[in-house]
């Protein structure tokens, strides 16, 4: 069947059929018949076949990393691509958390609840650069453009705050880059 088109073609039928049931949101034409706007098809999809944008009535809906998350809105666009611009940032404010507490502990008798805690922030890091990746995976643009414009201004924001505190050179780099510093 699904080499076919049919398994497509029926999810199609199925989700035309869940929107009768349901109140419309469309437009009336001239003959008073209501027009459907679909802002993307389908119940979410991850890895796409190279990019493309999950926009539009013959693109496939975007599943933004958890079952039921499904970018099927305007609005959950507009929330996706925003949540993904803020998330290379709340990395790097974990990381400049996790770079107090290991700074703290220098000068404490209590070193393994610091570097505990330490450790506990570099996981929580490591998941949010995880999440980017996965993000990046989905393959669709507008998402993996405000993740490169998140690393972007975090970056900036980052070498701005060591800059103001004074540390200088290759301090100023970021740690724990998705997937590969570890």
């Amino acid at each position: 069947l699904k080499c076919f088109g049919l398994v497509r073609s029926a999810r199609v039928m199925d989700h035309m059929d869940h929107m009768d049931h349901h109140h419309h949101h469309g437009n009336m034409d001239m003959a008073g018949n209501v027009t459907e706007e679909v802002f993307c098809l389908g119940d979410g999809q991850v890895m796409n076949n190279g990019f493309q944008i999950a926009i539009g009535s013959a693109q496939p809906c975007a599943l933004f990393l958890f079952p039921g998350w499904v970018v099927d809105t305007p609005a959950k666009y507009f929330g996706a691509c925003f949540a993904a611009f803020l998330m290379p940032t709340v990395i790097v404010l974990i990381q400049i958390l996790r770079e107090k507490v290991l700074e703290s502990s220098k000068n404490s008798s209590r070193t393994f609840g610091l570097d505990a805690l330490a450790a506990a922030w570099y996981g929580l890091q490591m998941m949010f650069a995880y999440f980017l990746m996965l993000l990046a995976m989905l393959f669709e643009t507008g998402i993996f453009l405000c993740i490169c414009f998140g690393f972007v201004a975090s970056f900036l924001l980052l070498q701005r705050y060591k800059r103001y505190k004074g540390v200088t050179g290759e301090k100023v780099a970021m740690d724990g880059a998705p997937c590969c510093a570890l």
